[in-house]
């Protein structure tokens, strides 16, 4: 509220923006009107003016948003120190190995489960392997019950990189924001140094019924031209993300990664 003091007040004395209902404007609505027909018309009486909010209900009310907007960043920044690692860690697997040869197809393939009671299930042409390299800021832990990670061993005749990360958040994180982990597992992966040309799609994804979202898309780096896509799907608090890099074009490559995909269940 603002006191009336003059037809000429423009601008609210409390945040500087201009008044859409200030007198100069309307009176352009209603020609010939007087300021006090304006008084008459858009002002009340100081008695008039409704009791503000009890401040103990607005300072919850803020609370409570801050610490959602302040959720929604961690899992975006936990996603980036994701992508993050699967980008530098399939870069340098990828290029230091030649083409895929076609007897990766033609191999006795293993449909294995990972994580805790094997919550993720998928076929491949090995098994993965669990790793520790993650790592991740600390101010992220405090809403991560368990991290499991596991990737693809590395073979200088194959021309791709899989990785499955399975994220447990504690209760405090509440609803997962879907929108958080997809953003922050591309920022990791684009802003990895010497990356370019980053280009991708997204769109909605269900494994089982379970909501998430595919990404598809390509970059370059190092003098290669990489293609990747990466999977996340959450349920309550527990988040699985599936990522595959390989170099552009590789016809064999590509194959591998579709069966890999067409595989996973939960």
């Amino acid at each position: 509220m603002n006191e009336l003091k003059s037809e000429y007040m423009v601008l609210c004395e409390v945040c500087g923006t201009k008044m859409d209902n200030n007198f100069t404007q309307w009176r352009q609505q209603h020609p010939g009107a007087t300021f006090d027909n304006y008084l008459q018309m858009v002002a009340i009486a100081e008695n008039q003016i409704p009791p503000e909010p009890p401040k103990r209900k607005m300072d919850v009310f803020k609370s409570k948003s801050l610490k959602k907007n302040t959720l929604i960043v961690l899992i975006t920044v936990l996603s980036a120190s994701v992508g993050g690692w699967l980008g530098k860690e399939a870069v340098g697997a990828v290029k230091n190995s030649k083409k895929t040869t076609t007897q990766i197809l033609d191999r006795q393939w293993m449909k294995k489960g990972y994580g805790e009671k094997n919550s993720l299930t998928l076929e491949s042409p090995w098994e993965l392997n669990p790793t520790s390299k993650i790592s991740f800021p600390e101010e992220v832990k405090q809403i991560i019950e368990k991290i499991e990670t596991f990737e693809s061993p590395e073979n200088k005749n194959e021309f791709l990189k899989v990785a499955v990360n399975i994220l447990t958040y504690k209760p405090q994180a509440g609803v997962l924001n879907m929108q958080g982990a997809a953003d922050g597992t591309m920022n990791g992966v684009k802003n990895q140094p010497g990356i370019t040309n980053f280009l991708y799609d997204e769109q909605p994804y269900s494994v089982n019924s379970i909501p998430g979202f595919i990404q598809k898309g390509s970059y370059s780096a190092n003098g290669f031209n990489y293609e990747f896509t990466s999977i996340g799907l959450i349920r309550e608090l527990v988040c699985w993300q599936i990522m595959i890099i390989l170099k552009k074009d590789d016809k064999t490559a590509q194959k591998v990664a579709q069966r890999i995909v067409k595989s996973i269940s939960i």
